[in-house]
């Protein structure tokens, strides 16, 4: 296992210190790698929803040119009946 020596704020060093005394972990490494876990998850999970947004741009590209709307609020009105209606067939089935 790779060793490392980092530096922490009074901040932080208190927290860890926190956490270790709190029984939740057994040292100050358990809770650093818990800390990095967690920003490696989320990382990950930020870096699939970026791709999944790159994936639906490409899927309206993919679509065809763009259509003008000519009346917004009636084109949200259609969207909102459309949602309810997959909402009321979910809870249908």
């Amino acid at each position: 296992m790779a060793t490392r020596n980092i530096n922490l704020t009074d901040a932080l060093d208190a927290f860890v210190a926190e956490q270790v005394e709190s029984g939740q972990f057994q040292n100050a490494s358990e809770v650093v790698r818990a800390g990095l876990r967690a920003l490696k998850a989320e990382q990950e999970a930020h870096a699939a929803k970026v791709d999944a947004l790159r994936a639906a741009i490409q899927a309206g590209i993919d679509s065809g040119p763009a259509v003008p709307i000519e009346n917004i609020s009636a084109w949200l009105d259609e969207i909102d009946a459309e949602v309810e209606a997959e909402l009321a067939a979910e809870a249908a089935a």
